[in-house]
């Protein structure tokens, strides 16, 4: 079965501030990823301007493919230096991995990357050297296909420090930690995740004295998604695109109304639906045996193409459980999407008086493929 790399990331601010001092950008190629952290000086709105920038200019250089010491003079160069410190303004890390699995890592200022393989963490082979009076470290390995890499920011390894603990976790600590987590039950790298926060924040006892950041990096078998939304212009089609939607692979979603009544018929199967909001913006989900989701269709589809147009790549998203967000995490969990859609008007639609901004369903669907294509998705869209 096909394999795709996957990351996701999620970062907490120090106890008090808004923003968080990281920066993690990320940029996915047809050939290659690219992952960029950085922790600017301090924090709050300074140390998230300084490692936005600093990200910003990496990933920038990285995905122009200039020479590597090229990239890291350039980057080297436009880093301001604390007079009182010494030292850089933002720390960096960056990784590129190409399709054949081979990856390049290297660190400025920053605690070493993680490796999970074979049920332990295990240190990176680096080769380290001056460049521009900073000290670099770079590694070139090969990703297997049950690894696990993980890079944090230094609010991580300091987590507890002056509290729980003297020094804080430190790298063998902190490896530890995703070790036991890990072995305890192999989770959704999501998951992975969101249970080292909760660890990291147990050591700081809920206030974070520093902003940290984790990312996780795997790969994975491919997903797949096949989403229906609106009848079909011919009545005979009715059958045909509900044959097409239980025999596909993976996930299976209906978006609509009109839509779920079709294939409750054709199905002969009971469809329950619902008046309890989740969001007072999103009507409620519906629910029929063998299908994963089921929403309302064109207002729950603007609210998940709003979503997607502010969605950052890696990002972890607040689990809510009104139908746009529950959307909206099926498909970015997913790899190869479907869209089934149909093109006869709508007359309930006709009569809601809906605004000219909200769109018809083809452009909705059509816009939400796009910025799914981003993502490097495989989008398929076929018309009824």
């Amino acid at each position: 079965m096909d394999i795709v790399f996957e990351e996701f990331y999620q970062s907490v601010p120090k106890y008090s501030q808004e923003v968080c001092g990281d920066n993690v950008e990320i940029i996915k190629k047809n050939d290659k990823t690219i992952i960029v952290l950085s922790d600017g000086l301090g924090s709050g709105i300074k140390a998230n301007i300084l490692s936005t920038l600093t990200s910003k200019i990496a990933s920038g250089l990285l995905e122009k493919e200039l020479p590597l010491k090229e990239i890291l003079s350039t980057i080297l160069a436009a880093l301001p230096v604390c007079e009182v410190r010494g030292i850089a303004y933002a720390t960096l890390a960056f990784m590129v991995i190409d399709h054949n699995k081979d990856a390049k890592l290297v660190e400025i200022d920053t605690p070493a990357a993680f490796l999970y393989r074979n049920g332990k963490i295990e240190k990176l082979n680096y080769k380290e050297y001056v460049l521009e009076g900073k000290n670099i470290r770079e590694s070139s390995f090969h990703f297997h296909k049950n690894d696990k890499l993980f890079l944090v920011s230094d609010g991580v390894i300091h987590a507890g420090l002056g509290g729980l603990l003297s020094f804080g976790l430190g790298w063998d600590g902190t490896a530890e930690q995703i070790t036991r987590v890990i072995n305890y039950n192999d989770f959704d790298l999501k998951e992975i995740i969101e249970k080292l926060v909760k660890i990291f924040m147990a050591f700081y006892e809920d206030k974070p004295g520093d902003d940290f950041t984790i990312i996780g990096m795997r790969y994975r078998e491919k997903r797949k998604l096949t989403l229906w939304s609106g009848p079909p212009l011919k009545k005979q089609d009715d059958s045909r695109i509900v044959k097409k939607l239980i025999k596909s692979d993976g996930k299976k979603v209906i978006s609509g109304g009109t839509t779920a009544h079709i294939a409750a018929r054709e199905l002969d199967r009971e469809l329950k639906t619902s008046l309890k909001y989740e969001d007072k913006s999103v009507p409620p989900i519906s629910e029929m045996e063998g299908i994963d989701l089921l929403t309302e269709g064109l207002l729950t589809l603007n609210k998940v193409l709003d979503k997607l147009e502010t969605y950052k790549p890696g990002q972890i998203i607040i689990k809510k459980e009104d139908g746009a967000s529950k959307l909206l995490k099926l498909l970015l969990e997913s790899d190869k999407i479907t869209f089934l859609v149909g093109r006869a008007v709508n007359e309930s639609h006709q009569s809601l008086n809906l605004p000219l901004e909200l769109g018809i369903r083809s452009q909705i669907i059509s816009l939400i493929a796009t910025h799914l294509k981003k993502l490097k998705k495989e989008i398929y869209i076929e018309w009824y």
